[in-house]
């Protein structure tokens, strides 16, 4: 009897202690389903910090872009919020500056970038999750929702690939619109609305991915949050009457959100336009965006269901069978009638299905901006949630009949979650370097020629001539007329000297996208800098004028011209390039140390010395800078020496000339201008009929550009008898009076004679 006491009495203990683990997990669920989700993330997700940056849209984001390196400044956050961005780039002006800001903090570190997508991601997966278990009150589904959206491979691209930072940051506020919208449905008043539009127009601004959300708020409205209640009768005319209010109540509520949302839309439809992108619509015509539109729908849940065969781009059909768009059509209208159907006892599958169909709008192509695939499964990033919600509350349902269902459940869930997993992590290991990554989609479709065409240039970029032609080629036999393989090949050329060859690539590419304004633009720019590396400077000059002349703000341009005046010793014209394409980029550290070796040719020491400091401001390694710095600083120590030499020698002759003109070239060599002219005028009063002493002074006020000065001293150089006409027409420090009417009319005198 002891033992059989002892027995009952350690059963009981065992229920006890298992009815406290049950209560503890149900009290604690939220934070256990928190800490597996951002746990699994990270440890998923991880490898990502040895990742580099993509050769696919990430330089154009970050490692090339100007204004992201300047970080979080005035002028950096107004180039963001600007629509005339000069160049091919989208207007979503807070994810420009969530780039600045990790440029400001991580450089040019690609782990730190990827890292912080990765961070955006878990973010997002938590809001999921507390925003469908505040609305439903339900754990363990709102749980599984999040955890499929977590861990799905579709997601890979939107978390890995940092150009995307765009959909991740704009699902961020995406879920903190929804979360503000609850928190308003329980509390409705003005402050709480007014979190709503702030939360809403902060997503917008990062993407407008969110014009649907509106929308989906009337989806919720119905399902979770019972706002709007279908009428328990078909027959009863009162409650349909009252149904139809509520909906129009409802509908009106949201009204200040979608003219928002129109708002958003012609913002950036404004910056589309004015960076020439719209143009990308008129490469396919709009029965067949329409077909692929209708056909991607049915793509895009195949992928969810068997994510095999996972692409970072998916070229555009040049064709699709008509089968196809009808079998789609009638597949949509069926799961949509069905959903509707069953809408009164599982409202979740309307609103899961609306969902999914209304939030891949924005992203179908109808309208296309720039190189436009035929599906994105980034793109599904937030599309597929509601897909999420309908397993996550439909299978339950489904199967609700069944003996020992949570075993089972449990024991699915777990497989499924593990199967993803396993299946996200290959997929993530395609991201660890360019070739990896775009070789991979070239063996699902060796007729790819986007993956083509990037592997070729990536092959070039490494100096791997044989590989980089043999992909370019690949691209030309899929695509005849594609201007990027093009564009490939003729940089080959040019990077191996055989520039009549990359000429005849760069025309052939020009002639074929003469109505693509940004295309056309960069392809007449590097046709420039092949002409100039063939000694053809007379092309060069012509090339990079007209390019100038389609984008008079395009910095780099400039910066080529003044190359090509220093190849022409034509100091003068060299400052001026220089000087202009650091007024449109101050953070060109090239730029700098061009000028800087410039100034230091005419003399200008100082000037030179603070234009290197600047570059290695930019880039402390920058190893040209340093040496010219070095050069410039003894150059600079001689000059300082010698004039204190002479200063000495003009205490003990203050009247001597030889001295006084001596000390004028050295100043005016270190730009000091002022002290350079004392000693000028000094030397004119000693000799006054000199004629030499004028004309420097003329020189000088030349320099500092105060023209009406720099004549009157040049008029009293010729009443004195001045007539070295060869230096009067060549000498540049004259350069900023060639174009007043008295030089004009003077030079025209001098050749009538």
């Amino acid at each position: 009897m002891k033992k059989s006491n002892n027995s009952e009495k350690h059963s009981r203990l065992e229920n006890i202690s298992q009815m406290k683990l049950t209560r503890f997990l149900f009290v604690h669920s939220e934070i256990f389903v928190l800490l597996f989700l951002i746990s699994t993330i990270f440890t998923l997700y991880w490898q990502v910090l040895g990742f580099p940056f993509t050769y696919m849209d990430d330089p154009t984001y970050v490692i090339k872009n100007t204004h992201v390196q300047k970080g979080i400044s005035l002028d950096s956050i107004a180039w963001a919020f600007s629509f005339k961005h000069g160049e091919n780039l989208n207007w979503h002006p807070l994810t420009w500056i969530s780039h600045m800001l990790d440029y400001q903090l991580f450089g040019l570190n690609p782990g730190m970038h990827h890292i912080s997508n990765v961070f955006y991601h878990t973010l997002n997966t938590i809001l999921l999750f507390l925003s469908l278990r505040w609305m439903t009150n339900s754990v363990w589904k709102s749980a599984f929702v999040a955890a499929l959206f977590a861990l799905h491979p579709v997601n890979v691209d939107s978390v890995v690939w940092i150009a995307e930072r765009k959909n991740l940051l704009s699902t961020t506020f995406w879920m903190l619109t929804i979360i503000s919208y609850f928190y308003y449905t329980r509390k409705p008043n003005t402050i709480s609305y007014l979190l709503i539009i702030f939360t809403f127009c902060l997503g917008m601004l990062a993407k407008t991915m969110l014009m649907t959300l509106p929308f989906v708020l009337l989806l919720l409205d119905y399902w979770p949050l019972g706002r709007l209640k279908p009428p328990r009768s078909g027959k009863d005319n009162q409650q349909w009457a009252s149904f139809f209010h509520d909906a129009a109540r409802l509908f009106i509520e949201k009204i200040p959100l979608i003219i928002l949302t129109l708002t958003f839309i012609y913002a950036t439809m404004l910056s589309l336009k004015y960076s020439a992108q719209i143009s990308a619509n008129q490469n396919f015509p709009m029965h067949l965006k329409i077909q692929n539109a209708i056909v991607s729908y049915l793509i895009y849940m195949g992928k969810m269901v068997w994510p095999k065969d996972l692409c970072i781009f998916y070229p555009f059909p040049e064709f699709i069978p008509l089968w196809k768009p009808i079998v789609s059509i009638v597949a949509l209208l069926f799961i949509t009638a069905m959903a509707l159907l069953k809408s009164r006892k599982y409202p979740y599958l309307i609103v899961g299905w609306l969902w999914f169909l209304g939030a891949l709008v924005p992203v179908l192509g109808i309208i296309q901006a720039g190189l436009w695939p035929a599906i994105g499964e980034r793109w599904a990033y937030v599309p597929y949630i509601g897909l999420f919600v309908i397993i996550a509350w439909g299978i339950p349902d489904l199967f609700s009949h069944i003996p020992q269902k949570k075993i089972i459940f449990t024991g699915a869930v777990i497989v499924v979650l593990t199967l993803l997993t396993l299946r996200t992590l290959f997929q993530i290991g395609y991201w660890k370097d360019d070739v990896t990554l775009f070789s991979h989609c070239i063996k699902i479709n060796p007729d790819n020629n986007v993956a083509q065409t990037n592997l070729g240039n990536i092959y070039a970029f490494q100096g791997k001539s044989e590989e980089a032609f043999h992909h370019f080629h690949e691209a030309l036999r899929i695509h005849p007329n594609d201007v990027f393989a093009l564009d490939g090949l003729a940089r080959l050329y040019n990077k191996m000297g055989q520039y009549d060859k990359s000429i005849q690539f760069y025309k052939e590419e020009i002639g074929y996208h003469p109505k693509d304004v940004n295309l056309y633009f960069n392809s007449n720019f590097d046709l420039g800098t092949v002409y100039a590396a063939k000694g053809d400077l007379e092309k060069a000059i012509k090339q990079f004028s007209y390019v100038i002349s389609l984008n008079p703000d395009y910095a780099l341009a400039y910066y080529n011209l003044g190359i090509i005046s220093v190849q022409r010793q034509d100091m003068s014209k060299a400052t001026e390039y220089f000087s202009l394409a650091l007024k449109l980029n101050n953070e060109d550290k090239d730029s700098h140390c061009s000028l800087g070796a410039v100034l230091m040719k005419q003399g200008r020491i100082d000037d030179a010395i603070n234009q290197f400091n600047e570059a290695l401001r930019i880039d402390p390694h920058f190893k040209e800078a340093r040496n010219y710095l070095a050069s410039a600083g003894l150059i600079k120590k001689k000059v300082d020496e010698n004039i204190v030499k002479l200063e000495q020698d003009k205490v003990r002759e203050p009247n001597n000339p030889d001295v006084l003109q001596k000390l004028a070239v050295l100043y005016a060599k270190k730009g000091e201008n002022s002290k350079a002219l004392d000693n000028l005028k000094r030397l004119v009063e000693i000799q006054p009929a000199n004629p030499n002493g004028y004309y420097n002074i003329a020189c000088v006020y030349a320099k500092e550009g105060n023209v009406n000065l720099s004549i009157e001293w040049l008029k009293k150089s010729l009443d004195k008898g001045f007539k070295d006409w060869n230096l009067l027409k060549t000498d540049k420090d004259l350069d900023n009076i060639r174009t007043s009417h008295f030089y004009k009319d003077l030079i025209q005198k001098i050749s009538d004679k």
